[in-house]
C-alpha cells in the first residue's frame, strides 16, 4: 500500500564569507525556501512560485529533485512519487545561498518520502557532493552565525554561535545574477603570506566583533584581500560601496560570491545605509532592491501538515 502524507519545511537563505571569513563564516538570514511535499503520487511535479520562480525548474533537472535522487540511489531506496511546491523567497545566482537551500531542501524531501532521517554527518556528506564548502550548508542546516569546516575525516565541523544585539543586517540585491562558477573563476591559485595573515587576522576580529557586540571592530574586521579585490570588476560600483562612510554603517562585503551586498548598521541608519549602497549601483546603471533583513537563529525547520 503506498503511504500518503504531507509535509512542510523552509531553509533560510544566507550570506557568507562575512568579509574575511572566506568559505569559512556564514550567517543564515530569514528569507526561505519554503517546500510542501505531498508523498504518494504518481509521479514527479514540481510547482514553482514566489521570487525567481520562472527559473526554476521543474523537470528532473531540478536541484532539489537532483539532490533528493541522488540520496535515495546511494541509500538503495526506491523514492514515491510526490508533489513538491516551492515557495521561493531567496534570489537565485545572487550570493544568498540559494543552491545551498535547495541541496538542503533536496536531502529533507529524501529524508521525508523515504521516511529515513538520516544524522547530521551524513547530511552533510551527501550535500558536499553538490557543493564542496561547508559555510553556507552549515548555515543553512543550522542557522544563526556559523564557523564552518571540513575535518581531516571529510566530516563537517560546526561552530554555531549568537549574534549579539544592537545591528540591523542589510542586503542590497543589484538586479543581475553572477554565478558561483564565474565569481569563483576570476580568484588566482596562490595568495601572499601577507595577505593570507591579513585574512586570518580580520576573519578571526569578525567572530570576536559579531559575539560580542563590539562594533567599532567590525568595518576594520570584514575588510578582505582574498576574494572580492578579484570579483570587484564583476560588480559596478562595488569599491565604491566598501568605501562609504555613511553614517551608522558599522560593516559592508559581498555576500557569497556576490554581487548582492551584505552590510551591518545601527538599527536607527539602517534605512539609510541599504539607500546609500542602492545609490551607488543606480549611478553605475544597475536597479537595486535593499532589504533589512532579521538573523535566523533555527535553520532548516520540519512539520507535518
Amino acid at each position: 500500500m503506498s503511504r500518503h502524507a504531507t509535509y512542510s519545511f523552509r531553509v533560510p537563505a544566507s550570506t557568507s564569507n562575512l568579509g574575511a571569513g572566506f568559505d569559512a563564516l556564514s550567517l543564515a538570514l530569514q528569507r526561505y525556501l519554503r517546500v510542501t511535499v505531498e508523498i504518494g503520487g504518481p509521479a514527479f511535479e514540481i510547482i514553482p512560485r514566489g521570487v525567481d520562480a520562472a527559473s526554476i525548474p521543474t523537470t528532473p533537472d531540478n536541484l532539489i529533485l537532483r539532490v533528493a535522487k541522488s540520496v535515495g540511489s546511494q541509500r538503495k531506496r526506491t523514492l514515491p512519487g510526490l508533489r513538491m511546491t516551492i515557495d521561493n523567497e531567496i534570489p537565485l545566482a545572487r550570493g544568498m545561498g540559494s543552491s545551498a537551500a535547495a541541496i538542503i531542501a533536496g536531502i529533507t524531501c529524501y529524508e521525508l518520502a523515504a521516511e529515513d532521517r538520516l544524522p547530521e554527518a551524513e547530511i552533510f556528506r551527501y550535500a558536499h557532493e553538490f557543493e564542496s564548502h561547508p559555510d553556507n550548508l552549515a548555515a543553512a542546516f543550522r542557522g544563526g552565525l556559523v564557523a564552518a569546516t571540513e575535518a581531516a575525516d571529510g566530516n563537517v565541523l560546526i561552530a554555531k554561535l549568537r549574534v549579539a544585539d544592537g545591528a540591523k543586517a542589510i542586503v542590497v540585491i543589484p538586479a543581475f545574477e553572477l554565478s558561483t562558477e564565474k565569481a569563483r573563476g576570476v580568484l588566482p591559485q596562490t595568495y601572499s603570506r601577507k595577505d593570507a595573515v591579513y585574512n586570518i587576522q580580520r576573519s578571526a576580529l569578525t567572530i570576536a566583533a559579531l559575539t560580542t557586540g563590539d562594533w567599532t571592530m567590525l568595518r576594520e574586521a570584514m575588510r578582505d584581500r582574498i576574494h572580492q579585490p578579484y570579483r570587484a570588476p564583476l560588480i559596478p560600483g562595488f569599491e565604491e560601496i566598501l568605501a562609504l562612510t555613511t553614517p551608522g554603517l558599522l560593516g559592508v562585503a559581498l555576500s557569497g560570491a556576490g554581487p548582492t551586498i551584505f552590510a551591518l548598521a545601527t538599527p536607527s541608519q539602517s534605512e539609510n545605509v541599504g539607500r546609500a549602497i542602492t545609490g551607488v549601483f543606480e549611478k553605475h546603471g544597475v536597479n537595486a532592491t535593499p532589504m533589512i533583513v532579521n538573523i535566523d537563529t533555527e535553520g532548516r525547520v520540519i512539520a507535518t501538515v
